[in-house]
């Protein structure tokens, strides 16, 4: 190979499989399933069983919360503004003003 065919190689090979990665990421996992039927051998008949999906019954990610967790101390199911949830904190008290110090001007030469 010639080294602008080593060079053209070396830029696109990434690229593809960097892209290849990605639509598989952004595909749904039963779409997945379906692309890794297509390898799989015969071992089984030929019969492609789709795994059952077990439903959440809680809708969370199926790990139990930390023992320190408590709940948000305000949810935003009705209409509002999240800023009016909690208190604005206090300001700082405003300084004094410093006199500036004097200066003496020399003139120039």
């Amino acid at each position: 190979m010639d080294t602008e065919s080593v060079a053209l190689l070396a830029i696109f090979l990434p690229h593809g499989v960097a892209a290849a990665f990605f639509a598989w990421r952004l595909m749904p996992k039963d779409a997945r399933s379906e692309v890794r039927g297509w390898f799989k051998g015969d071992d089984d008949g030929g019969s492609l069983k789709p795994s059952p999906v077990r439903p959440r019954r809680d809708g969370g990610g199926g790990e139990p919360p930390l023992p320190t967790a408590t709940p948000a101390a305000f949810r935003m199911r009705q209409p509002g503004r999240l800023a009016d949830a909690s208190p604005q904190p206090a300001r700082r008290p405003a300084h004094p003003p410093v006199p500036a110090p004097d200066r003496v001007h020399e003139p120039r030469r």
